[in-house]
């Protein structure tokens, strides 16, 4: 049996404070986030954008560094013309392309939502599992199809919760974590 060496680390007395900060950061960001979700929806669709026609044109220029008739060549440059496209589009109307994006995500909630209800009625084992499966899967259809009516709204519940709740959780966790790292090193 082989014998494992733990090493402790000792920590810099100043780097609570860098948790304190990002933290800081962190709220601050959420909140903003959470005030002007629309502005943080377009934003990511401009940078979403942005990246597909990075890597639109890297898939281009990869396919025609590729020689005549090797497999693959031909998808790999539609591909990218494709990629590209959406990136000038998700630039030009972001509105649209985040609409676009949340309607198939609904579409996906929906698909997943009717598979668990599938799952519940014909499930044998566990009754409480089914129910909660059951339960699950109709929330599930039902904001997908809220998202699918209404994808606008859908894209900017989506940001906020994700972008905006998430950063807030994060800053409190890193502010508890430095007072907790201050706490212990001053004890």
């Amino acid at each position: 049996m082989e014998e494992t060496e733990v090493m402790i680390i000792e920590r810099e007395p100043a780097e609570w404070g860098s948790f304190i900060v990002r933290g800081i950061f962190a709220l601050i960001i959420g909140i903003a986030v959470l005030l002007w979700t629309g502005i943080t929806l377009e934003i990511l669709m401009i940078l979403f954008g942005a990246l597909a026609i990075v890597y639109g044109i890297m898939t281009i220029i990869f396919a025609l560094k590729q020689r005549v008739g090797e497999t693959g060549t031909t998808v790999a440059l539609l591909f990218g013309i494709l990629t590209l496209i959406l990136g000038i589009a998700a630039i030009a109307w972001p509105w649209v392309m985040a609409a676009a994006l949340v309607t198939l995500i609904a579409a996906m909630m929906i698909v997943v939502g009717f598979s668990d209800i599938a799952l519940a009625i014909f499930t044998v084992e566990g009754t409480a599992n089914r129910l909660l499966l059951g339960l699950s899967g109709a929330l599930s259809v039902i904001v997908g199809g809220v998202f699918i009516f209404f994808p606008v709204f859908g894209g900017i519940v989506l940001v906020a919760l994700y972008l905006g709740v998430l950063m807030i959780a994060f800053g409190i966790i890193s502010i508890a974590a430095g007072i907790a790292m201050r706490g212990a090193q001053s004890a």
